[in-house]
């Protein structure tokens, strides 16, 4: 199974479309599941939150949940 996902909001989570069971899991637990086809996992050596981290920010922190 693979746990890597993608947190959108507090419901929505982004995770591998290879790993039904991990979808069953979530979805059984109240979240909305968007599964993603994600062929080059082993190849970048991350998941969806790795290649969609900030890497360079310009200012100070910002509170994007309030």
């Amino acid at each position: 199974m693979d746990i890597n996902l993608l947190s959108i909001d507090e419901n929505t989570v982004i995770v591998n479309s290879l790993y039904p069971e991990l979808i069953d899991v979530l979805e059984g637990r109240g979240f909305t599941v968007v599964p993603l086809r994600h062929r080059h996992r082993r190849l970048f050596g991350g998941g969806f939150h790795c290649f969609t981290l900030d890497t360079v920010r310009r200012g100070g922190p910002e509170g994007y949940l309030a």
